[in-house]
């Protein structure tokens, strides 16, 4: 197969690429900015969407056969959603309750913008957002301040109750299965959360404690500062962990035992090295982005 003049567009920007070519591989030796985690086609967080095809596609299990064009967003309903709460949880983060036409719950992703100046105007970006309310109450995310512009952040430190955002919310999507598509029900579970995921660990807390009848064990990742793949290998060899899951695997005295992994950017091949002296199989471990 020629793999001359094969480009792909990903949303404002075009790469060069070869044919039969791993995408995500090729995207990020490009320099695109694309989100990933297990690479295995599981956690769905590199997940693109195919402007020609109408369709999303896994960047991780595609293969480059033609030029493509694809947007980092999926197309959703967009709707203004009024602010029922805003709890500020620190100074980067902050909590908001929403009313607004949505059948979200936990677990699912929904998109939101800052409206500046009241309208959502062309240039806007929408920020994807998980989903921390249960089925039937308002939709509830957290405002992560690093994934907002320094106009948009200071819009948000400014909102009230009853002002209004923007929110993209997907449908024909099957939601609210993520808990019951782990299988946790009968397991010990163990939530570990990347350094910029930590905000979440009480409601990770709150949900798994309700869905199951088993203990809750959580570890949060320490920060690093470069993306390379053997910085973010050290942090699954970094003795605390391993004590940790050493103890968490003695502590449920041979019953079964899942991970959540609340973070992106480890792969699985790299999750079954630290894993494998456990006798941990990495159909125990789940990826959410």
């Amino acid at each position: 197969m020629s793999s001359q003049g094969l480009t792909v567009k990903l949303d404002d920007n075009v790469f060069d690429v070869d044919g039969g070519d791993n995408l995500l591989s090729s995207l990020l030796s490009k320099g695109a900015d694309v989100r990933y985690g297990c690479r295995a086609g599981a956690c769905g967080a590199c997940r693109l969407y195919d402007l020609s095809n109408c369709e999303s596609i896994l960047s991780c299990q595609t293969t480059i056969s033609s030029s493509l064009a694809l947007s980092t967003q999926t197309p959703a309903t967009s709707v203004e959603f009024s602010i029922l709460a805003l709890n500020p949880l620190d100074e980067s983060n902050v909590e908001v309750t929403l009313l607004g036409p949505s059948d979200d719950s936990f677990g699912d992703r929904v998109f939101v913008a800052v409206l500046l100046g009241g309208l959502l105007e062309k240039g806007d970006h929408f920020v994807e957002c998980m989903a921390l309310n249960q089925a039937g109450a308002p939709l509830k995310i957290i405002l992560q301040q690093g994934a907002f512009s320094k106009t948009e952040w200071q819009r948000i430190t400014e909102l009230s109750v009853n002002d209004f955002l923007r929110v993209q919310v997907q449908s024909g999507v099957r939601k609210g299965r993520l808990l019951y598509e782990m299988g946790l029900s009968d397991s010990a579970v163990l939530l570990v959360s990347s350094f910029e995921n930590a905000v979440f660990e009480s409601y990770w807390r709150d949900v798994l404690q309700e869905f199951s009848n088993h203990r809750v064990k959580c570890f949060m990742l320490s920060s690093y500062r470069k993306s390379s793949p053997e910085s973010m290998n050290n942090l699954l060899q970094d003795e605390l962990f391993i004590s940790f899951l050493n103890n968490a695997v003695v502590e449920s005295s041979g019953s079964a035992l899942h991970i959540i992994y609340h973070g992106q950017n480890l792969p699985e091949k790299d999750w079954e090295q630290a894993l494998r002296p456990l006798r941990l199989r990495t159909n125990q471990l789940h990826f959410v982005r």
